[in-house]
């Protein structure tokens, strides 16, 4: 079988990474940066792949983002809201800062032991990377020897890159949240996926934006 390509994409910088909250399923669009650092990665996946089909969260921030790339290869954007971001209940457009305090049960676990960590009242972890992974291998599957881009979120990412990797605990620290429009390289072959990069944000130059550490 020939081998399929999958770029993950996070989403560029939003109006809810800037006010520091829970964004989960909340809409928050991208900021003026968040559209500069789609821009850059648009043109840097137009330089080094050649894309067949561009695939996103259907949350506003993660389709924006997809719509830079699908731009340039003159593509549309497929949504599928099994890349949306993890489902955060009462965490929801809660600040960071603030989590401990309202939920401080959960949120030692999220911040301890999270790939076994539950947003309260919403989704754990492992179901993020369960919908996550199965959402991976079927567009995968339907685009046997292409490339394909994924716009989605930080926990679907690490997620995924968890799960796929073997899904240890160590491995969880291994693959971290990546930055805003950081990439991550997958390979899809024989029904199996495989992590050839993980969070690579080169690209960006001094465009970087991060999570926060207390999250």
């Amino acid at each position: 079988m020939s081998k399929t390509t999958i770029l993950l994409v996070r989403h560029g910088e939003s109006e809810g990474n800037v006010l520091g909250v829970f964004t989960g399923h909340s809409g928050y669009p991208l900021t003026e940066m968040g559209h500069k650092q789609a821009e850059l990665t648009a043109d840097y996946i137009a330089k080094t792949y050649h894309v067949d089909a561009v695939y996103s969260s259907d949350l506003p921030r993660a389709f924006q983002t997809a719509e830079h790339i699908a731009c340039v290869f003159d593509l549309p954007v497929v949504t599928d809201c099994r890349f949306r971001e993890i489902r955060a209940a009462k965490w929801e457009r809660k600040a960071f800062d603030i989590l401990g305090d309202l939920f401080p049960e959960d949120f030692a676990v999220w911040q301890n032991d999270t790939t076994n960590a539950r947003c309260t009242g919403g989704e754990s972890v492992r179901e993020v990377a369960d919908r996550v992974v199965q959402g991976i291998m079927d567009v995968a599957a339907a685009h046997p020897g292409k490339c394909v881009v994924i716009a989605t979120h930080a926990t679907p990412i690490r997620a995924s890159l968890w799960k796929i990797a073997g899904g240890t605990p160590e491995l969880f620290q291994k693959y971290n949240f990546g930055c805003n429009c950081a990439i991550s390289e997958l390979v899809y072959e024989d029904g199996k996926i495989s992590i050839v990069s993980a969070n690579q944000a080169a690209h960006l130059q001094d465009c970087k934006t991060q999570l926060p550490s207390n999250i």
